[in-house]
């Protein structure tokens, strides 16, 4: 069964019996509780959660494995091809840097080969991303053809863990000397070759004509670049600025014939309009008949009636 902590389900595989690695004559499996527990105290805690635990039960009596794997975080399991892009970087990233803070276990005199033999992996599926952390599965087991030649081995190597170990880690099979180490170049300052100092005292003096330029000489400032943009600026200003470059289309003059032709009419409206106010509010008989186009009352009266005369006459 798994230790405590280690009881959600990642995944189940099926192995064979001769497929699983022996260390001094036991399976790397058998030990994998006590391992867990020295890795996590020479590497922090927690550091022995980057390998899920095997739960091993034999088929029938047979030389197969059904093997359940266990690890400590609780979220759904996912192979890394159904990981997103953006989610695959940061499993893969985790991973990294969960094998690069085992190697205090690594150079252990006690759990050294052990942790090494536990880093070969049985496929390309070996790494399953729960939530966004990567968890190592079919670890401590290889399939029986890597297991021919040193050259198949560090074949499978460069194609499973290999890619996610830095260059000075290294995976080893028991039992025979076949190592191989990680793709990932190691940035250790302690591997950065130091350039020596030449000593002062004994360089030769170098005079104005022989002296090598130095390399750490500053480059001249662009102050030009500035310069330029501020005198083109400038100029486009001034032009905008100077008196008769900029013209604008005078206005035609008005024509004072016709505003003054317009200011008499409107004054007749205006004349108009106070006459007929006035005269709205007179009788009807009082109106001026002119206004509607009549002739004046006193042209009216004096009109003869010809019907009247026709009646004189004829008396």
């Amino acid at each position: 069964m798994a230790k405590a902590g280690n009881f959600h389900f990642v995944r189940s595989t099926k192995l064979k019996v001769s497929e699983v690695l022996s260390l001094k004559g036991s399976p790397l499996w058998n030990s994998c509780a006590a391992t867990f527990s020295r890795i996590d105290a020479l590497c922090g805690e927690g550091a022995s959660r980057v390998f899920a635990e095997p739960n091993v039960k034999r088929q029938d009596g047979g030389d197969l494995l059904n093997v359940a794997w266990f690890g400590s975080y609780d979220d759904d399991p996912k192979e890394l091809a159904a990981v997103d892009r953006a989610k695959l970087s940061r499993v893969e990233e985790d991973l990294v840097q969960r094998l690069e803070a085992l190697r205090p276990a690594l150079r252990d005199p006690e759990i050294g080969d052990t942790v090494s033999a536990m880093l070969n992996v049985y496929d390309d599926n070996f790494v399953m991303a729960v939530g966004e952390h990567a968890v190592l599965t079919n670890w401590g087991a290889l399939p029986s053809p890597v297991t021919v030649s040193e050259a198949a081995y560090a074949g499978h190597i460069d194609g499973t863990i290999g890619r996610f170990l830095k260059t000075d880690m290294t995976a080893r099979l028991p039992g025979k000397q076949w190592a191989n180490s990680g793709s990932i170049e190691a940035k250790n300052p302690s591997h950065v070759k130091r350039v020596s100092q030449p000593n002062p005292q004994k360089a030769p003096a170098m005079t104005p004509s022989t002296a090598a330029p130095v390399a750490g000489v500053r480059r001249p400032v662009r102050w030009w670049v500035p310069a330029t943009l501020v005198a083109f600026f400038g100029a486009i200003l001034a032009y905008t600025a100077w008196p008769g470059n900029l013209l604008y289309e005078k206005e035609s003059p008005t024509d004072q014939g016709l505003l003054s032709q317009l200011a008499e009419e409107n004054e007749s409206l205006a004349r108009n309009i106070t006459l007929l106010k006035s005269e709205i509010s007179k009788g009807s008989c009082a109106i001026d008949p002119t206004l509607v186009g009549l002739p004046p009352r006193e042209a009216a009266s004096t009109t003869p009636n010809p019907a009247a005369g026709q009646q004189g006459g004829a008396q």
